[in-house]
């Protein structure tokens, strides 16, 4: 006769009382587990660690409960045919919840996007705060938190700046029809090279783009270390207008010509 068979024949209140004991001490066995896998250093993502662990947590507790009900003497397998037929009612209704799941599943095997990471998704620009099995959130630029599910995420074009070494800058410098263009591209060159974070390879490509109503548009490209990005690009807007202006070079304002026909005399 099994450890099993032997409670189950026991009153009640016995098996209840060891049925409380199998849920505490499943429940203390998923933390420290959970606490052991977390100060494991296994070569992987914080987020995967992290779902990993709670979901070993949860499997414990799970497993603790289904022996409660052999305990208490409930047949599993009636229960089960029972649960079934209700089951495939609420796996339809669940059907979202599941591939929301999975997605949270994929994403964080594939390793598309990490804690971390700074990303375009859409028009929403952020860094990763955290990976969940059903939703991402995104901390915006402008400070709120954006909270994607899995599903929509996966379906989504996601840009992520943080992978790549370094990126492209693109600047429009207009200036006006009476400056010299070659000067003009010779101090933006010139103020290019002396900056340490604008990389010499691939080299700064500038471009006469096109006549614009009321300026010709210089197009400036150049690459600089990907975490350094926003700040490069504020400062290099800045000293271009400052280089130009103290060279006597304009940046005009927007104008435009109005011919104003008169009318005839009667």
């Amino acid at each position: 006769m099994d450890i099993i068979s032997l409670i189950t024949g026991s009153p009640l209140l016995p098996r209840i009382l060891i049925s409380v004991i199998v849920i505490a001490v499943s429940y203390y066995l998923g933390i420290v587990l959970s606490n052991y896998v977390m100060r494991l250093r296994l070569k992987a993502p914080p987020e995967v660690i992290h779902n990993i662990s709670r979901a070993l947590r949860v499997s414990i507790l799970v497993l603790g409960f289904l022996i409660v009900l052999s305990i208490l003497g409930i047949e599993l397998s009636g229960l089960l045919v029972a649960v079934g037929f209700t089951g495939i009612v609420i796996g339809l209704a669940t059907q979202q919840v599941l591939s929301q799941f999975f997605s949270g599943i994929s994403l964080l095997l594939e390793g598309r996007v990490r804690v971390g990471d700074s990303v375009r998704v859409g028009d929403d620009w952020g860094v990763i705060e955290s990976i969940g099995l059903m939703s991402t959130q995104i901390r915006l630029w402008s400070g709120e938190v954006l909270t994607i599910p899995n599903n929509d995420l996966m379906s989504s074009k996601i840009y992520n700046f943080s992978r790549s070494i370094a990126r492209r800058v693109d600047i429009s410098v207009p200036i006006s029809y009476t400056s010299n263009i070659s000067k003009a591209l010779e101090v933006i060159r010139s103020l290019l090279d002396s900056k340490e974070l604008v990389l010499a390879e691939p080299q700064p490509v500038l471009i006469v783009d096109s006549l614009g109503d009321s300026a010709i548009i210089i197009k400036v490209l150049f690459w600089v270390p990907s975490q350094e990005f926003w700040t490069v690009r504020r400062e290099i807007i800045r000293e271009v207008k400052e280089a130009l202006e103290a060279v006597g070079i304009e940046i005009p304002y927007p104008q435009r010509v109005v011919w104003l026909k008169g009318s005839g005399s009667r």
